[in-house]
C-alpha cells in the first residue's frame, strides 16, 4: 500500500472517530528571545475543506486622543466596522487601499457605521487633519482569529478538526508579507508557541512632534 495513501486513511479514520465538538487552540507568540508578543493577530484557515462559519459582528474602531483605537483591528468580511469620534475635534479618516478606499468626516461625538469590507486584505488607513495617525484593519475569510493578550495567548475554538494553516501577522512584522505561516494538523486540543524569526519593528507613535493640527473648514 502506498505509504501517503495509508496516511489518508489514517487520518480518515482518525477524524472519523473524534467526538462532535469544537476543539481548542491554544497560540502564543513570541519573539526569537522568547518575550510574548502583545496585539499580535492570529488566524486560521482549513486546507481540508472544513466548513466555516459566517458571524455578524461590529468592530468599533475609535478616534481617541487623536490616535486610532485600537491600533490593529480584524474582521471577517462582510461585517461592520463602527467608527466613532470620542475627540472634541473632527477626524477626516480615509483608506486608499485598494477596493477599500474609503474618506469620511466624522465630528466630535459622531459615529458612522461601514458594511462594505467585503474583500480579504489589510485596510490602511489614516487622517487627513492629523497625518501622524495611522491604523489598521485586516478583514478575513475565516471567524477563527483572534489577538494576543500581554502573555502573548490566545484561544481559538475551532468547529471541525483537520488540516489548517495558522498565520501570525502584524503590520511590524518582519516576515514576507507581515506574515508567519504554519501549516498543521488539529485532531485534539491543542497548544502551539510560535517564534518570530526575527524581532518586531518599531510600532510608529501616533503623536505629533509640535500638537499642530488644521482646523479650517472643520
Amino acid at each position: 500500500m502506498n505509504v501517503n495513501f495509508r496516511q489518508f486513511l489514517l487520518l480518515a479514520f482518525a477524524l472519523l472517530s473524534l467526538p462532535l465538538h469544537a476543539l481548542s487552540l491554544k497560540v502564543q507568540v513570541v519573539d526569537p528571545a522568547d518575550k510574548p508578543l502583545e496585539n499580535m493577530v492570529v488566524y486560521l484557515e482549513p486546507l481540508g475543506g472544513q466548513q466555516q462559519g459566517k458571524t455578524t459582528k461590529t468592530v468599533d474602531i475609535g478616534q481617541v486622543n487623536k490616535t486610532f483605537t485600537p491600533y490593529i483591528s480584524v474582521i471577517q468580511s462582510g461585517n461592520a466596522v463602527r467608527f466613532y469620534n470620542q475627540d472634541d475635534i473632527t477626524h477626516h479618516i480615509y483608506s486608499v487601499t485598494g477596493s477599500h478606499k474609503f474618506s469620511i468626516k466624522i465630528r466630535s461625538g459622531q459615529e458612522m457605521l461601514k458594511q462594505d469590507f467585503v474583500e480579504t486584505g489589510e485596510v490602511v488607513m489614516g487622517c487627513n487633519i492629523h497625518d501622524w495617525m495611522s491604523g489598521y484593519l485586516l478583514v478575513l475569510d475565516t471567524p477563527y482569529f483572534d489577538k494576543t493578550n500581554s502573555g502573548g495567548q490566545l484561544i481559538l475554538d475551532v468547529a471541525e478538526p483537520g488540516q489548517y494553516r495558522i498565520t501570525v501577522w502584524h503590520p511590524q512584522l518582519q516576515e514576507k508579507n507581515n506574515r508567519l505561516v504554519q501549516a498543521f494538523t488539529l485532531l485534539e486540543n491543542k497548544s502551539i508557541i510560535l517564534k518570530l524569526n526575527q524581532m518586531m519593528a518599531e510600532i510608529p507613535q501616533q503623536q505629533s512632534d509640535d500638537d499642530f493640527y488644521f482646523l479650517s473648514e472643520y
